[in-house]
């Protein structure tokens, strides 16, 4: 069964302020990290790219430069769901599987995609976290409601795997007006199994600058 990744680089870097997934990082684009980890997997056949739309050009142009001509870059949409959709939709009704990952993971292992891949052959819709070793706290106004029991919570990451037909049936029943922050959380609204491995914790995502230089570091 053949494999599509679908690179998700399509978001504006609100939290960090600027568009992370277009920083330089060890002498390479970040972007070009990822695409390079998800090139040398045997089982991905095609890789997209989602990307802003005002960045195609520039994208296109990056990816020339890089040897990755191959690669599909598109435009991403209001939300991620919206994003990952039209990714969806340039795979027209082809079978298999849809690997959905982050750009600002830039730390995947190759045989972590490759895992999940062999996973998600036999169950259909697999995603990978960490368990919380923490403890949690819910909290109104700096006041401590309760203590949450963590033993059954996880923090999950990407790459996420889906079976291409169970990913847009849960599309086609999605409720439009919810975002969703995980393709998951959509599967999960369709009532859909959605099965976890455990993850990596190096697997780490970009989200402020202060976590550029430890990435920086482990790369």
């Amino acid at each position: 069964m053949p494999a599509f990744a679908l690179i998700m680089a399509a978001g504006k870097g609100q939290r960090y302020g600027s568009y992370k997934q277009f920083i330089d990082l060890n002498d390479q684009v970040l972007v070009c990290h990822v695409i390079n980890i998800f090139g040398k997997c045997k089982n991905i056949k095609k890789i997209i790219l989602v990307v802003p739309r005002k960045k195609i050009t520039y994208v296109k142009k990056l990816m020339k430069n890089n040897g990755f001509s191959y690669i599909k870059v598109i435009a991403g949409g209001k939300r991620r769901q919206d994003s990952v959709y039209n990714g969806l939709k340039t795979l027209g009704d082809r079978k298999g599987i849809a690997v959905v990952h982050d750009c600002v993971r830039p730390i995947i292992r190759r045989s972590t995609i490759e895992r999940g891949i062999k996973l998600c052959k036999k169950y259909h819709a697999v995603i990978m976290g960490t368990p919380i070793t923490d403890t949690v706290k819910l909290v109104s106004s700096n006041k401590v409601i309760k203590t949450i029991d963590r033993k059954h919570l996880f923090l999950t990451q990407t790459p996420q795997f889906f079976d291409l037909k169970i990913l847009r049936k849960a599309y086609d029943t999605a409720d439009p007006m919810i975002e969703y922050t995980d393709e998951a959380a959509l599967l999960e609204s369709a009532g859909l199994p959605v099965y976890l491995f455990k993850g990596d914790r190096l697997n780490i995502k970009i989200t402020y600058r202060k976590d550029l230089q430890l990435i920086s570091h482990l790369l």
